[in-house]
């Protein structure tokens, strides 16, 4: 039997994987063991097609970690996935609404906590943390937008997740990290992972200079979008741009860009306003999914519209939010 992983792919739900493989799951380890990283607008895509491939019958245990919970998810858990051993593990401030209905199912173990990360929530679970593991939790905190304890930290924190994030199709990086921390290899120092980060920080300084100069002051956010041929150029940055940028001015930020099919939304706030600007996007324009913290949020649109029409619409959203 089999026990299947579903992790963000990013550099928190990596480092939550390998910590949940190395303390709960090294019965399956590595033979039996199946990964998925995906994101949270298509969990239930992505996980329909990892139990298809492993074979359902064959997995007996689920492990869901941190990603936005949705209807969407919820609804397949209960009409699929009844008799399999599930846990969750999340942080994400938009799953508070509905993270009791998860945990109402009998075959659904939910471990929830709004905090600065999932790691930072596995914490109630693990006991007797070793230095290495809590070096990884402050890692994944920092990731996450937590100050770094020491400059270790800091900098192993910047390499994780700008190599990560450089090309987040790639799964077969997502994968060799998270079984590399199962493994208790120092990431931080890996050879790949310091390659990636050199050919990530020059496209991240790149898009974020081209954020300042195409960002539009609309009410005190500033707006900037970018088309689907500049989302494949720069893949994965925009989120750690956007971040960049509202850190760096102090100053929230709305980048929209274009993708084959959808226009997703990212949001950063430095004064705590993203998830309720998110919100309101998302009901305004009919978002399919939406979901993230107080400081930083994203909403995925799938329309058939042009990208200046959505900006246009997105712009009068944010003046009737900010009241101007």
């Amino acid at each position: 039997m089999k026990a299947l992983v579903v992790f963000h792919g990013d550099c928190d739900g990596v480092i939550s994987a390998g910590l949940f493989i190395r303390r709960f799951l090294m019965d399956y380890y590595p033979k039996n063991l199946v990964l998925r990283f995906t994101q949270p607008w298509r969990i239930v895509r992505d996980l329909e097609s990892a139990l298809k491939s492993a074979g359902i019958d064959k997995v007996e245990e689920i492990v869901i970690l941190d990603l936005a919970l949705n209807d969407e998810l919820l609804e397949f858990i209960s009409a699929n996935l009844r008799n399999k051993r599930i846990t969750i593990v999340d942080h994400h401030a938009s799953s508070s609404s509905i993270v009791r209905k998860f945990a109402e199912l009998p075959n659904v173990k939910v471990v929830w906590e709004h905090t600065i990360s999932t790691p930072a929530v596995l914490v109630r679970i693990i006991k007797n943390l070793n230095p290495y593991e809590e070096t990884l939790i402050n890692v994944a905190n920092t990731c996450e937008g937590g100050e770094a304890c020491n400059d270790t930290v800091r900098q192993a924190a910047d390499r994780i997740k700008v190599a990560l994030a450089l090309d987040p199709t790639d799964s077969s990086t997502f994968y060799q990290t998270a079984l590399k921390i199962v493994e208790g290899i120092e990431i931080w120092t890996d050879k790949e992972i310091e390659s990636r980060y050199r050919r990530g920080k020059w496209l991240l300084n790149m898009l974020v200079r081209n954020l300042e100069r195409r960002s539009v002051n609309i009410c005190g956010w500033y707006v900037s979008s970018f088309t689907a041929p500049e989302s494949l150029v720069y893949a994965g940055m925009f989120g750690i741009a956007s971040s960049e940028f509202s850190k760096k001015h102090h100053k929230p930020v709305v980048l929209v860009r274009g993708e084959e099919g959808k226009i997703v939304i990212t949001i950063r706030s430095p004064d705590g306003k993203a998830l309720d600007l998110c919100r309101a996007i998302a009901e305004a324009m009919g978002a399919s999914f939406y979901g993230g913290h107080r400081e930083a949020a994203s909403l995925t649109l799938y329309t058939s519209e042009s990208l200046d029409k959505v900006v246009a619409k997105l712009k009068e959203v944010v003046k009737r939010f900010a009241r101007c």
